[in-house]
């Protein structure tokens, strides 16, 4: 018999990252499975994402962006968040709930004073290197919100590892997923990047923590010694004319910025040769997965969540805030595409072991043991 799932998040789209693809996937997968699933966020700017939504949303409150952790957040502003989340809760009767970041003074924190006898399971998704917010009231925060949860996921070990420095929590890792059929080796191309240059992606928001900058400085070196080379940004953020301030005239005809990109997101990694992405911090990586998935080799920085998923046979991992470093890693990619096969290939073989309908018999599994009381 199916249950009924909410699931509470300050991120699903048209917000685009990590936690919009894992909730999204996830409510898709799980109501495959044969259960009623219905997504609790907020109201955005924008609108919708322009396509029909795989279940149920329900919009609460008005979803505003701050600078956090070296990247733009975003919480939730309303006068009745609580009683609202609450008469939604009551109403709808859920078996249980799936709260994001449940930690985080966001929608989904708000959801835990507001479950009332719900079973809450929740998942961690960020890493971080100090917490003011939990080093001065890690008491509150382990009584009112760790403990209050019924069952506790983490995305990667280094989520669990930022979080142990201040609580104690005890969550199970299942890690993030990715959809092996719509990111495949096999996914249309753009005809316009198929002129005979090499293609570089760099995917992600437009934020100091995901290093476009070290980027631009790369493949300016890059472009000295391989001229046929393209540089593809995806992506969007309030800093994107400083970035493209950042290139110099002699390489701005070889940069093609796309924007934000959702629907077509494969064609960009089946386009590409080589996936870039110098990111400073991060507790996983879904943009690494569905570059493996897509068949493209890696060069990435070396951080705590990117260790746990990018081996050697995939790609490689290069020491923070060094662009010749990066450089000469993609440099040697390109000159030699029988290497960018070899670790292209070994990624494709690992991603399929992180199929979201993999990833999601985990979750669906978990909560059966929540609610069995295991």
């Amino acid at each position: 018999m199916g249950l009924k799932i909410g699931i509470v998040t300050e991120y699903y789209y048209p917000l685009l990252g990590g936690i919009s693809e894992h909730v999204h996937n996830t409510a898709l997968q799980l109501r495959d499975k044969g259960h009623t699933v219905k997504i609790i966020t907020s109201h955005v700017n924008g609108g919708q994402n322009g396509s029909k939504p795989p279940v149920e949303i329900i919009r609460i409150g008005r979803s505003t962006s701050i600078y956090s952790n070296g990247s733009l957040a975003r919480v939730t502003l309303g006068k009745h968040l609580i009683s609202e989340l609450k008469a939604t809760f009551e109403r709808e009767k859920f078996d249980l709930l799936h709260l994001h970041s449940p930690l985080v003074p966001t929608l989904p924190m708000f959801a835990q004073f507001a479950a009332a006898k719900t079973p809450t399971v929740g998942t961690f998704h960020t890493y971080f290197d100090r917490s003011m917010w939990y080093s001065l009231l890690k008491g509150s925060v382990q009584k009112k919100l760790v403990n209050r949860l019924s069952g506790q996921i983490a995305v990667s070990r280094s989520c669990i590892d930022a979080l142990a420095r201040y609580l104690e929590v005890r969550a199970r890792i299942i890690p993030n997923g990715v959809n092996t059929s719509e990111f495949s080796p096999d996914a249309p191309k753009f005809p316009q990047f198929e002129d005979g240059k090499l293609n570089l992606l760099f995917l992600g928001r437009l934020d100091p923590r995901n290093g476009l900058s070290l980027m631009i400085q790369a493949f300016t070196l890059i472009k000295s010694k391989f001229p046929d080379v393209r540089l593809i940004i995806v992506g969007d953020g309030p800093l994107r004319e400083h970035y493209k301030r950042l290139v110099p005239d002699e390489i701005e005809r070889d940069i093609f910025l796309a924007g934000p990109v959702l629907h077509e997101r494969n064609r960009y990694y089946s386009s590409a040769d080589i996936f870039c992405s110098p990111v400073e911090k991060a507790s996983f990586g879904i943009t690494l997965l569905e570059a493996m998935a897509s068949g493209k080799p890696i060069v990435a920085t070396d951080n705590c969540g990117y260790r746990e998923l990018l081996g050697p046979e995939e790609g490689f991992l290069i020491p923070p805030r060094d662009p010749r470093a990066f450089a000469d890693t993609i440099l040697r990619l390109l000159e030699d595409p029988g290497l960018r096969k070899q670790k292209g290939g070994n990624g494709r073989q690992k991603a399929l072991e992180f199929s979201w309908d993999k990833v999601s018999d985990k979750i669906a599994g978990f909560y059966e043991e929540v609610l069995n009381g295991r």
